[in-house]
């Protein structure tokens, strides 16, 4: 066999059965309150990822985007606590109070194993 050849086909045989973990991003398998949905007591919010995060990538912000009655409600961010969840899959964030009646978005953006960062966001109703 040609040695220019081998090569890269050693490199992508390589590649073919390499361990799918090793391509994946973590990704926002489930949270609660769940995305899109009304609600209606909300003290907290929980994100649950497809695997385990780099602790100190996690960012994750509470935005309230509407108020009912209000045409042109500004967007206003709500302070939170968070913490991450003992699993490093896991992360809450606690609210001083419950949510007043309004829509409200979650960010979230973290890095996982392979120290890829990814993000998304999701929004919910509390009545």
């Amino acid at each position: 066999m040609n040695k220019r050849l081998s090569l890269p086909l050693v490199a992508a045989l390589a590649l073919a059965f390499m361990p799918g973990a090793a391509l994946a991003h973590a990704k926002l398998v489930g949270s609660a309150p769940a995305a899109n949905s009304a609600v209606s007591k909300v003290t907290s919010v929980s994100l649950k990822f497809s695997e385990k995060l780099i602790a100190s990538t996690v960012k994750a912000e509470l935005v309230m985007t509407g108020m009912p009655g209000m045409k042109d409600h500004p967007p206003m961010k709500i302070p939170v606590t968070s913490a991450m969840g003992k699993d490093g899959k896991s992360m809450t964030l606690q609210l001083k109070r419950a949510l007043v009646p309004g829509t409200y978005r979650v960010k979230w953006s973290a890095a996982g194993a392979d120290s890829h960062r990814m993000g998304s966001e999701f929004g919910f109703t509390v009545k």
